[in-house]
């Protein structure tokens, strides 16, 4: 049984429902897709983005996708957008470049256009550039990090355009990713490992190199990846939660963050979800949610 538990945690993950199921539809809210922020890699990078009604100008949230930095769908994230654009915030889904034809760090550069975009274009799309938060699923999670943690000093803007503006964000939630990619990955049942394999048509271990480019396990590369290496006192504050029974990247990854940031003088948390694999549904989702939301009110509306 327990094995069926984790493959059912793949299927959300996959086609991404696992998180935004919760997220209740809301009428009235138009999105406008496919708005063109940048140019790299020979095409043009895209997103789609969702306002409420107001005066503004209002706190703004990029939303990133899963589905290991190669699949997925920045329309994955539509009804984040949705139902944060109810509450008061402009909401933006980002999409980004994928493996193994663009491997890292060209999924972070993307984020960081995307930021740059926005700031850019803040009176065009009636945002607050002081109030940009970053929300991402798995690999999605990873690069929210990723802009939480870095600077311009760490050679990661890309050349997508904007390079005058700014690519910080204001704070960071994080689901269920990957911190340290120098740690050793955790052994997939044969169950997940033919789930892996009917999605991507390759194993994890190929999954992680078309991201990385590592060559081995000591590759230098893969601290270089790690959120981990740029933690210091500059960094956003950071709220992440991570399934106790994820069977894809081990809650290490986020008590690893933690206490770095801990270390360095960094507002963080990390809520734990008893029995979530990679994704949950029900009441720990709507439990999530409603502490997401929450974090987001004290952080952009009333700091």
């Amino acid at each position: 049984m327990k094995h069926l538990i984790y493959s059912f945690c793949l299927s959300l993950l996959i086609f991404g429902n696992a998180l935004r199921s919760g997220a209740q539809p809301a009428s009235g809210i138009t999105i406008k897709k496919d708005i063109v922020y940048g140019h790299a890699g020979g095409r043009d990078l895209k997103l789609d983005i969702g306002s409420p009604d107001g005066i503004g100008p209002f706190p703004v949230i990029l939303f990133f996708h899963g589905g290991g930095w190669q699949q997925g769908d920045k329309s994955h994230m539509h009804k984040w957008i949705r139902m944060y654009a109810t509450l008061g915030y402009v909401g933006v889904s980002v999409g980004y470049r994928f493996a193994p034809q663009h491997k890292w760090p060209s999924q972070v550069h993307d984020a960081k256009t995307a930021v740059r975009y926005l700031r850019a274009n803040a009176k065009e799309l009636n945002i607050d550039t002081s109030r940009i938060a970053a929300m991402g699923e798995s690999a999605g999670g990873y690069l929210a990090l990723m802009l939480g943690v870095t600077s311009p000093t760490d050679g990661l803007e890309g050349e997508g355009g904007y390079a005058d503006f700014s690519s910080s964000v204001k704070t960071v939630v994080s689901y269920f990713c990957a911190t340290d990619f120098t740690q050793t990955s955790l052994k997939l049942s044969p169950e997940l490992e033919a789930e892996m394999l009917k999605y991507y048509n390759k194993s994890l271990t190929e999954v992680r190199a078309d991201f990385t480019g590592a060559t081995s396990p000591d590759d230098p590369i893969l601290k270089k990846i790690s959120v981990l290496t740029y933690v210091d006192k500059s960094d956003a504050p950071v709220l992440m939660f991570h399934g106790d029974s994820d069977p894809f990247v081990s809650m290490e990854h986020a008590f690893k963050l933690q206490r770095a940031h801990e270390k360095a003088g960094v507002s963080n948390q990390v809520i734990i979800v008893k029995g979530g694999g990679h994704g949950w549904t029900g009441v720990p989702q709507e439990e999530t949610t409603r502490q997401m939301t929450g974090y987001f009110e004290r952080m952009l509306k009333n700091p």
